[in-house]
This record gives C-alpha cells, structure tokens and sequence, in this order.
C-alpha cells in the first residue's frame, strides 16, 4: 500500500518569477490552436458513509453512501474523454463506523495493518487528490496522519501552519512567524498545493500535457472547535489570503488549470477576516479556475437560498464567474465541473464552464466491489454497536425536540450533569456553584426527513448511544454569569422565525438556515421561548436585534430573573465545541478570545459518559427499565396566530403517532423532500 506523507512542501519563488508573463495587450485574441474538455468531479462530508447504512436505525438507506455515488462517478468518467476526481474534506469522522476504527486502532493498531474503509472505496475509485475538513482533526494530528497515510493520492492544506517554538517534528528548522508576527508562508503544516501532470486529449484526438494545480483549505475555526488537539501546536490563516498568496506561486510555477478545494460554504455578507464560509471571496481570488465546496452540506447549484444574490449563477453554477460546485453530504450528490479549455499562444484559457450536481438514484444498486471491500469492517462495526448497556421503558425519540422539551435531549443533559456532580463532590470543581447542563438535538432534521432519533422500548445499546450523541466531543465545563446564561439562551433562541399573530396564512416555526445543532436547551433552569418576538442573535451570533428579548420568565428554583445577581455565577456543563466557541455563543467568546471560561476539559467523550449513566440507571431501574426523563422545564410562550404555524419532521409511523398524543401538535400530511407536515395549535 501506498502511504502519502503529510510532510509540509516548502514553496518559495522569487517575485520575478511569480510575475513572469503578466502583462496587458490590446491585440486581438489568437485563434485557439486546440480545444479539450475537462471535466471535475467531486465529493464532500462523506462522514464515513461508505455504503448506504443507518447504524442508529440498523437498516439500509439507498438515499446516500459512497458506494452509490460511486456509479455517478462511472457514469460521469465515462461520458467525458478527460476527468478527474478529489473530495472535499470531512472524511474520517461522523458515523459509527468512523467510531469504531478509531477504537481499533488505539486499541489494536487497525491502521498499522489496513487502509481506514473510506480510503479503500477512494482507492478503488482512483482519486487525484483530496483536501482536509474540519472533521478530519477531531481525533487528533496522530490519528490524522495515520489515517490519511492511508491513502493512496496526494492531501493539501494550505492555511495550516508551524507556530512559534514548535516541537512537532514537520515542523524542524522552521522559522514560523516572522518578526512582526505574521505568518510564514513558507512553514505550511501540511502541502499547501500540488501540481499534477497529467496527459488530456482535446477534440480533434491529439494529446497535450498540462498541469493542474490543487489548492486545499479548511476553516480558521478549527482552532476553536479542536483546541484541545490543536492549542499550540498548529496555526491557522485567513482561507481567502491563503489563496491569494498561493495561486499566483502555482501560476508561475506553471499551473495551466487552477483548482481550489475549500471546506467552507457560500456567504455573500461583507467580507471578514478569518471567515467560516468564505467561498464567495474566494472565488474572485484571481487566476482560479474552478472552485470545489463543501463543509454547509448545501447543494449548489440549485438550492433557492442562493437565489438572486449578486455575482451568483445558481443555474450555471457560477460564482463571481468561476465554475463551482457543492455537493451535499454523505455522498447524496456527486459535484461536476465542465471547462472547456482553449490553447492560445501556448497558454491554455478557459472558453467556457459550468458546475453542476447529479444526486443518486436510490434505485440504482451499490457498486459491488466497494461493498465488498469494506464488508467486514461494515460488519464489525453493527457488531460493536449491539453491546446491550442497559433497558428502557419507553421510546425515545427526536421528532419534536425543536418544538418543546425532549427526552432525547434530557438524557444527555442528565447524563453531563451527573458527571459534574461528581466533579463537584470529590473537589475538582468549586462546590458552591450551581451547575446547568447544556445539550442540542444533533439529529433534528437537518440531515433529511430519516435525520431523527428514534429508539424503541427494550434494550439500549452503543448504537442507541450514538444515536442520542453522534459526535465524538469531549465534556467540558465553563462558568459564566447569570447575564451569559440569559444570552446563551437568547442566541438558541435564533433556531424560530418572528411568528405574526395578524397574518393568515401558513408560517412556518422553525428557521432551517440556523443549525439544529446550535439549539442548545439548558437544564437547571426554567424558561420560555417568546416567538412572536425577533431574535436577538443571528445565526453567526451578531446581536442584530438588541431591544428584542425571547426569553421570558427565565428562573431558577422558581426564583425569576429579576430576582437574580447578574453576576450570579454558574458552572455550565457543555462540550469541547461549544465551549471553545463552536456556534459564536456570546459569553464563550469576547472580543474574539475563545475559551476562557473553561474551568475543566474531561478527558472523557461524552458518549462514554452517556453510556456510563445509562447502565448505572438502568440497573438501578430494575426489571422495568429506564423511563425517559422530560421535566418541561422550557417551552414555546402560547400564542394565538390568526393563521397556522407549521414545521415539518420525519413522516413516519412512530412521529405520527407521536403528534397523535400531543395536546398542541398535529399531522398534516406528507411534505416535500420525504418529510411530513405538521401544525402547532396552541388553542387545542
């Protein structure tokens, strides 16, 4: 097997050469002197998705899978006489079976002996090069590089760098920062770009040389969100800066195509320095030729949220003028870059181009070989998650978690909380303190009508478990004021539309551009959710509305708010994510400093510790097992819309049943796109 090192490449040229053939004509275009048509493929977040599996639910899903968008990448290849392949980033981490190599190789050396099962489908597939997530660090720069080692085509990144009086090897006879601070550009973590030779065939069948250039980058927040495994050890640049240094050095290193894969989504807001999705920047950067996105699992082109912005074809799939292309997630989508290249006084030009996204057909089988390859670690890990930890009484499930207090949720909430107590009584943590427990519902949704928890009556297993938490965060604990409290929850308060109690016709409650998995639920306080009211937060956390307050009636121990010390302090249980500012929260982050109001980081994941509580509950439940825990200590303020307000959820059996039992919630029918639709009536 083939291991590619993640050794950083040390790039320098000379200013002379970098502007080497820059100049302006007013001649007339040459005849072109050839024609050829490339064509890119690409994929994103697969998140381990080798075949179409759902660990939590144990059944098939033919709505997503590598193994299926494996025969768009055949069928693609085969209509096009030159291609090429990359993905995206956010890889090796995001499902059960990304979970459970990770434990095989801390336990037994898995990697040591086997390529990880994502990279033996992307080695068969024969992909040119890939670029690094987000994802891809939450297990550390060890297993990073073990995994990727793995790989049989070349990674890039070209926004990591060395830091000041690193140790890590890669990082040897660097010299980091410059003396005024800024970063070298010289002293990359990882190989910024690569230049791949390639032989392409134009249409008239002669054949040419040419040289494509792949530039890779991922989000500054890494920072952030990994900051246990990253603090100290790497530093991140500005993604749209990063391009701008690196294009015109592989330019005049003789690049005649430009790819740029970058792990961020398309925001049109003001340019800011280190931004999350700064796609639409980066594709005025001059001398890029096609643009591969990822990391919003959005589909562009073609989502109407990209309707009618200025520089943005959202039938052409172009960007300022640059071809691009995002393909949603877990490989529901394969991305597909058309250029049609002309050679003019030696130099290729693009004449035209376009992007598009094809989505899988669930009808269309799996290919085969893929399946096989990874069958037996498919296997292992359905094996690894029927580990039986406890019982419960009743189901679980999210379908309704965005709408009013939740068991799925609760069940996380009192499981950090439990864990803190303990800390609190053996002296780590201050005792005097209160202590809340913070937790969102990762599974609220926005992965599709089948994007719920759902566990049935009976056994708990690891693969409940991991239904209930699907990422691998750590717990962490912050102390903050009771005024942060308040503005914790006003910014988890942003997941609402502003609901018009005049308007007649249908609103819809829930704001699918704010992310399910930043609707945090504080328990150990009680509160309400006042939605006729605008949020104060947006979903980056910019305070745009500071007059508006949704929460309402916030108390503690039934004593109100107003009856609090703001500067009452609190000890807020949360994860790694969160309190390093994963989410923009306010009182995490001040004035751009993350992270110091973590009191304890737990060495622990959060699921082991959700595991650990489940038994130990269910063995103090007996025989009847663990009755879900829901005090309906947060709720939606009752309103009375003169029109309905309606969400959607899954469209199942269990969730209809669940709307059945309700006082205030109603089925309406099927929806659009799988799921189904349903009524808040607070009159009922």
């Amino acid at each position: 097997m083939m291991r590619t090192s993640l050794a950083p490449t040390a790039v320098a040229l000379s200013l002379t050469a970098i502007l080497a053939g820059c100049g302006s004509s007013n001649k007339s275009p040459a005849p072109a002197e050839a024609t050829l048509e490339l064509r890119l493929m690409q994929t994103s977040d697969i998140h381990s998705y080798v075949v179409g599996f759902d660990y939590y639910k144990n059944e098939e899903d033919a709505s997503y899978g590598l193994a299926r968008t494996a025969m768009l990448i055949n069928e693609a290849r085969g209509e096009a006489l030159n291609t090429m392949l990359f993905d995206n980033g956010d890889l090796i981490q995001g499902n059960p079976l990304a979970d459970y190599v990770h434990k095989e190789h801390q336990d037994n050396g898995y990697l040591d002996q086997q390529a990880h099962p994502v990279y033996k489908a992307m080695n068969h597939l024969k992909y040119d090069a890939a670029n690094l997530g987000n994802h891809e660090f939450n297990y550390g720069l060890e297993y990073l590089a073990d995994t990727v080692g793995t790989a049989e085509f070349p990674y890039v990144n070209a926004n990591v760098f060395c830091p000041a009086n690193s140790t890590e090897v890669v990082c040897q006879d660097k010299q980091p920062l410059n003396q005024d601070g800024s970063i070298n550009w010289e002293d990359n973590f990882f190989t910024p770009y690569v230049m791949l030779e390639r032989t392409f065939t134009d249409l008239d069948g002669e054949q040419h040389e040419l040289t494509v250039g792949v530039l890779g980058l991922t989000p500054p927040q890494i920072m952030q969100w990994d900051k246990r495994f990253l603090e100290g050890r790497v530093e991140v640049a500005d993604m749209v800066d990063a391009a701008e240094h690196y294009v015109p050095m592989m330019r005049a290193e003789g690049a005649d195509v430009v790819v740029v894969i970058a792990h961020s989504g398309i925001n049109a807001d003001d340019r800011q320095a280190m931004m999350e999705n700064a796609a639409y920047y980066l594709a005025g950067v001059e001398g890029v030729d096609a643009l591969l996105l990822g990391h919003s699992h959005s589909v562009f082109p073609g989502d109407a949220r990209f309707d009618g912005i200025d520089g943005i074809d959202n039938e052409k799939g172009l960007v300022k003028g640059t071809a691009t292309v995002m393909p949603g997630f877990w490989g529901n989508h394969l991305g597909i870059v058309d250029l049609t290249l002309e050679r003019r006084n030696g130099e290729w030009q693009v004449a035209d181009n376009q992007g598009i996204v094809r989505q899988i057909d669930s009808d269309s089988p799996e290919d085969q070989e893929i399946v096989d390859l990874v069958s037996a670690d498919h296997d292992a890990t359905n094996e690894y998650l029927d580990e039986t930890i406890g019982q419960l009484a009743q189901e679980v499930h999210s379908f309704f978690a965005l709408i009013q207090d939740d068991s799925s949720i609760e069940l996380v909430t009192e499981a950090q909380l439990w864990h803190g107590l303990k800390l609190q009584e053996d002296g780590t943590l201050e005792a005097d303190l209160p202590m809340l427990s913070v937790a969102a519902p990762f599974k609220g949704g926005r992965g599709g009508p089948n994007d719920f928890t759902y566990i049935p009556a009976g056994d708990i297993s690891l693969r409940n478990v991991s239904d209930l938490y699907i990422f691998p965060n750590t717990l962490q604990v912050v102390e903050l004021s009771g005024a942060d409290v308040k503005e914790w929850l006003e910014m988890s308060a942003g997941q609402f539309n502003t609901i018009s109690l005049t308007e007649n016709g249908d609103q819809a409650l829930v704001a699918t551009t704010f992310p399910t998995y930043n609707f945090d639920v504080i328990d150990g306080v009680e509160y309400q959710i006042d939605v006729t009211q605008p949020p104060r937060y947006d979903k980056d956390g910019n305070l745009v509305n500071p007059e508006a307050e949704r929460i309402v009636d916030l108390r503690l121990a039934g004593e109100s708010v107003q009856d609090w010390d703001p500067n009452q302090r609190f000890l807020v249980v949360t994860n790694n994510y969160r309190a390093s500012g994963g989410g923009h929260f306010p009182g995490i982050c001040v004035e751009g400093l993350c992270g110091d109001a973590i009191v304890w980081e737990d060495p622990e994941e959060t699921r082991n510790i959700i595991s650990a509580y489940l038994a130990e509950i269910s063995a103090e439940a007996g025989e009847g097992g663990i009755i879900p825990p829901r005090n309906d200590n947060w709720s939606l303020k009752p309103f009375a819309a003169a029109g309905d307000v309606v969400f959607t959820s899954a469209n199942t059996d269990a969730a209809k049943a669940a709307a059945e039992a309700s006082e205030v919630i109603e089925y309406l029918g099927d929806g659009e796109g799988g799921y189904g639709n349903y009524r808040l009536n607070f009159s009922q």
